[in-house]
């Protein structure tokens, strides 16, 4: 399958274990015509939201996952057993009902592990262009 036939993508970054008034995990889910933001405390939904997105934004989401290398590591780097309070992102896509990717890669102790490759966060700041109002949600 090409990544033309992508229907949803999703975005999941989640804190180090905090206290829960600080803690927050957040999804953002994208399909070509919504994306869905959820952010949680440890398993408590804080905020729900669905917003409606052009198909032009949709494939922006969709070309940004080569333009920024967004693919698996062959050799998956073990974490780091002693290194505890990381944080973590993972990048999935489907063609519908079927996974057709997806990665983690953990940042702990200024070290990377997992099998997620690629600039990330230029991935990640493609996708809150779509959600612009994201650190006020988080908050």
């Amino acid at each position: 399958m090409t990544r033309s036939a992508i229907r949803e993508i999703v975005y999941h970054f989640g804190d180090a274990p905090i206290p829960p008034e600080y803690h927050r995990i957040c999804a953002i889910t994208v399909t070509p015509d919504t994306v869905k933001i959820v952010v949680d405390s440890y398993g408590d939904i804080l905020v729900e939201k669905v917003r409606e997105i052009t198909k032009d934004q949709f494939e922006h989401v969709v070309r940004s996952l080569d333009r920024n290398g967004i693919t698996k590591s062959m050799l998956k780097e073990k974490q780091d057993e002693d290194c505890v309070g990381g944080t973590h992102k993972t990048v999935a896509y489907s063609c519908g009902e079927s996974k057709m990717f997806s990665g983690t890669v953990y940042h702990c102790g200024g070290k990377d592990s997992e099998d997620l490759q690629g600039d990330v966060k230029s991935f990640a700041d493609d996708l809150r262009t779509l959600v612009p109002d994201l650190e006020e949600l988080l908050k």
